[in-house]
């Protein structure tokens, strides 16, 4: 086993377990999800937005307009703020496990789009997942003594819907686009999208005086940090190898929801949570390549080469 795999390897797993503490972050902020998303997509943009003013100045790339990451920015940010949504009304573990459902939630996307009922064994993981989350929210109001959480379960379903649909449109974008380009793009769309959303938020900057050090930790750690080692993994890892070490997000979400926030967990619950999981495996099994590796660079692009070759942001 050589180094470079050893090294992508722990890349996944460290992304994997920053975003499974994403809970902690968005809950101890005690801001509002509107502002928590923007800070993870704003502060990402600035960033990018220097680095890429830097390597167009140097002459190692250049800003060109891509409608589709434009469009697929939209859905990953409607993703995240259903998702950090759901961190408030629901338990950590219900909040992480359903957006991880989006490359289920996609295969019925590309059946649509191809005219097609998905195959059966699409079907099969699909349903297999559909039990699980059925047992994971019936439960959930038992297991967090009787509290209601229906309006999380739909924020989190929400956020595994727009995962799903950026799984899907992440397929047509043009290989030419390099990485630089593709994550300045998203982030200015998710930064366009999430605005107008903080805007019409109630008290939208209540508690920000004494929770922006959680927000930048969002930004730079959560945002920036996880979108770097990604890019770095999926160099390496096959998308199995990479389905496998997601995995582990929700599950940590799950227990540092159960030792931090006291937010228990039912055996069918515990029982749902391996249903869907097993259905996430198994369709990574299945899949022929990974939505979130980033296309090999062509002989013909020179600037994306040189943006690959030094490992920027996905």
């Amino acid at each position: 086993m050589n180094k470079g795999y050893i090294s992508a390897f722990l890349a996944a797993v460290a992304a994997s377990l920053l975003m499974g503490m994403l809970c902690i972050f968005v809950r101890e902020s005690h801001c509002c999800a509107q502002l928590c998303s923007i800070s993870r997509f704003g502060i990402g943009l600035l960033l990018i937005g220097l680095f890429g003013a830097v390597c167009v100045w140097r002459g190692k790339g250049s800003l060109r307009f891509s409608g589709m990451a434009f469009i697929s920015g939209i859905g990953i940010s409607l993703c995240i703020l259903f998702y950090f949504l759901a961190i408030k009304e629901t338990s950590a573990g219900v909040a992480a496990l359903l957006p991880a459902t989006g490359p289920l939630f996609a295969a019925v996307w590309e059946a649509l789009l191809e005219h097609h009922l998905p195959p059966k064994r699409d079907a099969l993981l699909i349903l297999t997942a559909g039990l699980g989350i059925v047992l994971v929210s019936l439960l959930s109001g038992s297991a967090n003594g009787g509290q209601n959480d229906a309006l999380g379960i739909l924020y989190g379903l929400l956020s595994g819907l727009f995962y799903s649909l950026y799984i899907v449109l992440a397929h047509f974008m043009k290989p030419t686009v390099s990485l630089l380009q593709r994550t300045f793009w998203q982030s200015l769309a998710g930064t366009c999208v999430l605005l107008p959303a903080l805007l019409l938020a109630a008290a939208p900057w209540e508690n920000f005086s004494t929770g922006w050090p959680w927000l930048l930790g969002i930004g730079l750690c959560q945002g920036v940090g996880v979108l770097v080692l990604v890019a770095y993994a999926m160099r390496r890892l096959s998308s199995l190898e990479f389905g496998i070490v997601s995995c582990l997000e929700p599950m940590e979400a799950a227990l540092i929801g159960f030792v931090f926030y006291a937010e228990a967990m039912m055996t069918g619950q515990w029982c749902g949570f391996a249903l869907v999981l097993s259905a996430l495996l198994a369709k990574s099994v299945m899949a022929r390549q990974t939505t979130l590796q980033p296309p090999a660079p062509t002989a013909t692009d020179d600037s994306y080469e040189q943006e690959y070759n030094q490992n920027l942001i996905t």
